[in-house]
């Protein structure tokens, strides 16, 4: 991936009923109104590196050939961000580089460190972001005994001497940092018990869920430019239907997501009221979403996010968030092929 490609933007489109199209080298989003059509967005289709359709929009034959073409992923979604599939060109297959990640996958002492450099930088960052939170409520005692014991997980796993002791210590220590999550909201705001994915039942599930599907997706489009197979892993199992790579490398990144949540609930930017229960036939909830009005504000975040800057851990260089999800995944592709050490990415 070129340095220009990690600066590229994602076009989200989001208005129901409106059409993308491409004319003279630019799209353009479109929407009819009664008799006219309105233009909500106009731009170089070089400056775009992945678009993410909500819902019921459209796309004509001739933008997607150029996606295609330009090897510009296309992400569906339902209007409620359920992921649904992605269109991508598949000739760009680096099969070397594939076959050596297969036969990565079953070498049981390079799935180990693998899987251990993972979790060490989820445990870190993890404590890291209680800690960062503590320093303003000294007398939580649920928190601080919390980050305690967050800093035993981490020297436990150094002692871990199997995958399954690795993954133990990655579950325990989610469980331990979900368990004390609502502790860093402001007082009567928000409320968050437990972690539910498939479907999320409440708001700050809704959050989470919908930001870690956006960062899953942009290393996705990573893993796929850097001509990684996103479906074989090594921390997590592989199973059909699961990019078990792209599981493994957001694990590092998941605080970037809790905290830009942690910062929606604290400044009041969406509220509780904000959200939209879908519901069975029988009317029976299945599951809470962000509603249109507050998945544009969430959207506004995740990309005022992706464009802070950061210090990658292994270079030392300040970049842009984006740029570092793409520098850890060289990095991951450069370590496969025996060229460099991984360096897991860790918050200060």
């Amino acid at each position: 991936m070129s340095d220009d490609t990690a600066f590229l933007r994602t076009l989200y489109i989001e208005e129901q009923g409106s059409t993308l199209r491409i004319e003279n080298e630019r799209f353009r989003v479109t929407h009819a109104r009664e008799s006219e059509e309105l233009e909500l967005i106009e731009l170089p289709s070089i400056k775009v590196g992945q678009i993410v359709i909500f819902g019921a929009c459209m796309i004509t034959p001739a933008a997607m050939r150029h996606c295609l073409i330009q090897n510009i992923p296309i992400l569906l979604l339902s209007q409620q961000g359920k992921y649904y599939c992605r269109i991508e060109s598949t000739d760009d297959v680096n099969i070397a580089l594939e076959r050596l990640q297969f036969e990565r996958s079953t070498d049981e002492k390079f799935l180990f460190v693998c899987a251990q450099n993972f979790v060490r930088a989820k445990l870190h960052n993890s404590g890291v972001l209680l800690k960062r939170h503590a320093e303003t409520k000294p007398l939580n005692e649920p928190l601080h005994q919390a980050i305690a014991r967050m800093h035993q997980l981490e020297e436990a796993l150094e002692r871990a001497e199997s995958v399954d002791a690795v993954r133990g210590y990655e579950g325990e220590g989610a469980a331990l940092y979900f368990s004390v999550f609502e502790e860093l909201f402001e007082p009567g705001t928000f409320t968050f018990k437990l972690r539910v994915r498939r479907p999320p039942t409440d708001p700050v599930n809704a959050m989470l869920s919908f930001g870690y599907s956006l960062l899953f997706n942009n290393l996705f489009s990573m893993a796929r430019l850097h001509r990684l197979h996103p479906y074989v892993g090594f921390l997590h199992a592989d199973k059909p239907q699961h990019p078990a790579l792209i599981s493994d490398l957001i694990e590092e990144f998941r605080t970037l997501i809790d905290g830009m949540v942690i910062g929606i609930i604290n400044k009041q930017l969406i509220g509780l009221h904000e959200f939209t229960i879908a519901r069975h036939d029988d009317g029976t909830p299945k599951g809470c979403y962000l509603n249109d009005e507050s998945r544009k504000i969430y959207l506004r975040e995740f990309e005022n996010l992706m464009h802070r800057e950061t210090t990658h851990t292994a270079t030392g260089y300040q970049v842009s968030y984006r740029r570092c999800l793409d520098l850890q995944v060289g990095q991951f592709a450069l370590y496969l092929k025996g060229e460099k050490p991984y360096t897991p990415y860790t918050r200060r």
